[in-house]
């Protein structure tokens, strides 16, 4: 894209004028920007670094070694792996004229065993910053994905975001060490080191974006700036103020800011330095921690015993009216070719027979339908299938054998009920 304005204009001419990656600057990105491996197969090792292979009868399959050839600490790693492609950034931190530059490189190394490693870098964007936090973006072009650069292509102006990536161009790469900042980052307490915070978005904050970020900075509170920027807000903001009125320096922002949810929880004062400020955070938060675990668990089994209560009631309810429901069936056996069919007559039946059958016949409580009658269908003492009868169409729902399959008396069993369904006609009736 074409610069538009004056300020774009004055970008590109600036921008044209930036020197060359210096080769301090690229022996820095190889040495930092990379995992170091040593690759263990059996007792044949090669170096991530070199390339170089060696033979090492110590079989040490973890921890660090140094490569005999190129001296390099290496992390060993027990890998049939033949390569080892990395890909990562390099930014390095400048200023021109009056902006604030963000200058960042792809870097990639191509290792393979027994050869020497080759390395790809190219500058792919560059994010220029003023002081009153407008931003201009000088990049390559992207893939349709915004995940893949186009590395033919000459860098030109671009828009800061899109619809899908508005923070497309935020590349978090690894800082190198020697940082040029404009005066008005310095005065709000930006250094040489981001704390684990992308660059331009850390620039945008302590620019105006943020609250808190220039105070979390100033008041070397970079637990709590790490958690605030990915989080975007304090929960309890006048914590940390009184955290830097009592010197109190937070490491762990996460495990802090759960401290002081629980804190929320058991209604202890979060304007007391003595809560605030804990001498030990992990023990002040285990024992939180714990001590909400007991009473939730307390809660959950008063919760489970209620739930019993419900549930033995409705039990006793529905045996009630089962009892009465089932009256004019007992004692109904309807006989044929050496098949017994009888109700359940009780729950105990029903529980039994969902025992054998392995179906839901108890589970799903049918004999809490006021609709159905259950039946059992045995021949010499073996059950063979459960059949449901509807009460109010005289029709045969359902006949299903262990595990809801058919039984090989499935037909027999169907034509037995359907011949003495008059019976069961005649006794409800009655």
């Amino acid at each position: 894209m074409k610069p538009r304005n004056k300020r774009e204009r004055l970008v590109v001419e600036l921008s044209s004028k930036l020197p060359a990656i210096t080769e301090t600057q690229i022996r820095w990105g190889k040495k930092h920007c990379f995992p170091h491996n040593a690759f263990r197969c059996k007792d044949e090792m090669w170096c991530s670094e070199c390339g170089r292979m060696w033979v090492d009868t110590t079989g040490q399959k973890e921890g660090y070694i140094c490569c005999p050839y190129c001296g390099e600490k290496l992390e060993v790693k027990v890998s049939r792996k033949t390569k080892d492609n990395a890909v990562s950034y390099l930014t390095v931190v400048t200023t021109s004229g009056d902006f604030q530059v963000l200058r960042h490189f792809y870097t990639a190394r191509y290792a393979r065993k027994g050869r020497d490693n080759h390395y790809f870098i190219d500058e792919v964007c560059q994010q220029w910053i003023t002081a009153d936090n407008k931003e201009t973006v000088i990049a390559k072009a992207m893939n349709m994905g915004s995940r893949g650069w186009v590395h033919t292509t000459d860098m030109s102006i671009k828009q800061s975001g899109n619809i899908y990536y508005s923070h497309s161009y935020d590349i978090d790469g690894y800082v190198y060490p020697k940082v040029k900042l404009l005066p008005i980052l310095r005065r709000n307490g930006l250094r040489t080191s981001f704390h684990g915070i992308t660059p331009a978005r850390l620039i945008h904050a302590i620019l105006g974006e943020s609250k808190y970020a220039e105070m979390l900075l100033k008041t070397k509170q970079y637990g709590m700036l790490e958690l605030y920027m990915y989080r975007g807000g304090l929960s309890h903001p006048w914590a940390v103020n009184i955290c830097n009125r009592n010197g109190y320096i937070i490491k762990d922002g996460s495990m802090y800011d759960d401290y002081l949810r629980l804190l929320d929880y058991f209604h202890l004062d979060t304007h007391n330095a003595h809560y605030v400020c804990p001498k030990n955070l992990k023990k002040a938060h285990d024992k939180l921690l714990e001590k909400k675990r007991k009473i939730e668990a307390r809660e959950r089994m008063e919760r489970e015993r209620i739930e019993r209560m419900k549930k033995e009631k409705e039990l006793k309810r529905n045996i009630a009216v089962f009892w009465k429901r089932i009256q004019p069936f007992l004692g109904l056996q309807i006989k044929d070719e050496g098949i017994v069919i009888c109700p359940l007559e009780s729950v105990t039946q029903y529980y039994q027979e969902w025992k054998t059958m392995h179906h839901c016949v108890y589970n799903c409580a049918y004999y809490a339908r006021k609709e159905s009658l259950v039946l059992s269908a045995k021949k010499n003492g073996k059950r063979l299938e459960t059949i449901e009868v509807n009460l109010n169409t005289f029709k045969i729902v359902q006949s299903r054998g262990v595990c809801n399959k058919d039984s090989k008396y499935h037909k027999q069993i169907i034509r037995i009920m359907e011949n003495n369904m008059a019976e069961i006609i005649r006794r409800v009736a009655s």
